[in-house]
């Protein structure tokens, strides 16, 4: 077989071509990385301080709450009840009427206590919940969501114009596995570069 040689000025171009690619591939995993240790440290933070509401960001839920869906909740109440917040917005569809009825029967006032019930992802949650706390006048809040969530949720919240500070439950992982962080990567990049 003979080869023919590639027509002059082809070598030049197909090797700026593979450079192009090994630049974006690079670029590519550096952010990868990047945002993976951004959602690993904002895991570990607690940045709890006085605001105008808690905001509990929840996901959809079957029958009642378990142990660990109370989590999020009894944080909150526990934000209420040291005057960290005056108010808590709940979001989730079918979590946050749970989640109001619990904290009801914590005692915590029913007036205290907003909830938006129509959202089925963190983002549509946090879009709501901003929204609430504008209708309230209120411009700063603290989040409550599992650790690997928070970088998104906060991202969300911000983007949306609050001041907004990140403070998981207590009884949170402090730990996270390398296919959750993997997720919330990809759920941080999907809102910074789609918006959902």
């Amino acid at each position: 077989m003979i080869r023919r040689p590639y027509p002059k000025g082809m070598t030049g171009a197909l090797v700026s071509l593979g450079r192009g690619i090994a630049a974006v591939l690079t670029s590519a995993f550096l952010l990868l990385g990047l945002t993976a240790a951004m959602v690993v440290v904002q895991s570990g933070r607690d940045e709890v301080r006085p605001a105008g509401a808690a905001v509990v960001l929840g996901e959809a839920v079957d029958g009642a709450l378990t142990l660990e869906q109370k989590a999020p909740y009894d944080h909150a109440a526990n934000l209420y009840r040291r005057g960290m917040v005056s108010r808590i917005i709940l979001t989730g569809a079918t979590v946050a009427p749970l989640g109001r009825q619990y904290l009801i029967d914590q005692g915590l006032p029913p007036q205290a206590l907003f909830i938006e019930a129509e959202s089925v992802s963190l983002v549509e949650g946090a879009r709501a919940a901003a929204s609430i706390a504008r209708a309230q006048g209120i411009s700063s809040v603290v989040i409550v969501v599992e650790p690997p969530a928070m970088l998104t949720a906060l991202k969300v919240a911000r983007d949306e114009g609050l001041t907004a500070y990140g403070s998981p439950p207590g009884n949170a992982r402090s730990i996270i596995d390398p296919v959750t962080v993997a997720r919330e990567t990809w759920r941080y990049l999907r809102y910074v570069f789609a918006g959902i």
